[in-house]
């Protein structure tokens, strides 16, 4: 985070809003969607790039990647702010840039073809973690992460704010004890065992739509404090 934090910083105006990649809120969710989607991995501190996301990196256009893209954007809505450059000229431009890339990286080559979506790794992703507690399907390793082949609505992927790890979700499903790490609680986040009960049906209203779904019914257990 603190990476993020300072990339392209040298390339930010003193008077940008916001400085390197991403905002203070938004950097955790980053780094917790390039796991889940199997670009990065976890190993002790580090964060290691997994096959499939030194592909990617090597397939994106160089410009798409630069923290300096950030950087030059920042720049320009800073300007925009002071109204010494209008939002149109800053839309148009990053129209006319997406149009060049489009352009210049309209076709893919054979050899970028076959880089991604092998059998073993598609057959690694679609891997059964267990059983929907809701429908009984089966509940696989997708892309995006783990969910019920039945398409019944239930989340079994995350709980009270937490994104599961694949250990936890197995956990759950087989109806354990878990203990999840940073939960979100009014006072901030906090560690917890979840103890599964059952499940129950969530809504939520999101731009003018509404969201339903089914989730987990949980018991907290606290862990003991240290003395």
């Amino acid at each position: 985070m603190s990476a993020m934090e300072r990339a392209g910083a040298e390339d930010i105006g003193a008077d940008a809003e916001r400085k390197g990649l991403g905002t203070p809120a938004t950097r955790a969710d980053v780094i917790e969607k390039l796991v889940r989607d199997g670009f990065v991995k976890r190993e002790k501190k580090q964060m290691i790039p997994t096959e499939d996301g030194v592909k990617l990196i090597t397939v994106l256009p160089d410009v798409v990647k630069s923290p300096k893209l950030t950087a030059d954007w920042e720049n320009a809505l800073t300007l925009v702010a002071k109204g010494e450059y209008s939002m149109q000229e800053f839309m148009a431009g990053i129209e006319d840039m997406v149009k060049g890339l489009v352009q210049t990286y309209h076709s893919v080559s054979d050899g970028q073809k076959t880089m991604f979506g092998s059998s073993t790794q598609e057959a690694k992703r679609m891997e059964c973690v267990g059983k929907c507690p809701k429908c009984g399907g089966d509940v696989v390793k997708g892309k995006f992460g783990a969910y019920c082949k039945n398409k019944c609505g239930m989340n079994v992927s995350r709980a009270m704010g937490a994104v599961f790890t694949d250990s936890q979700i197995k956990s759950m499903l087989e109806g354990k004890k878990t203990l999840v790490k940073g939960l979100k609680g009014k006072k901030g986040s906090y560690d917890a065992y979840l103890i599964p009960e059952g499940i129950e049906g969530y809504s939520y209203t999101k731009d003018g739509k509404e969201i339903k779904g089914f989730q987990y019914k949980v018991k907290l257990e606290f862990p003991e404090k240290e003395k």
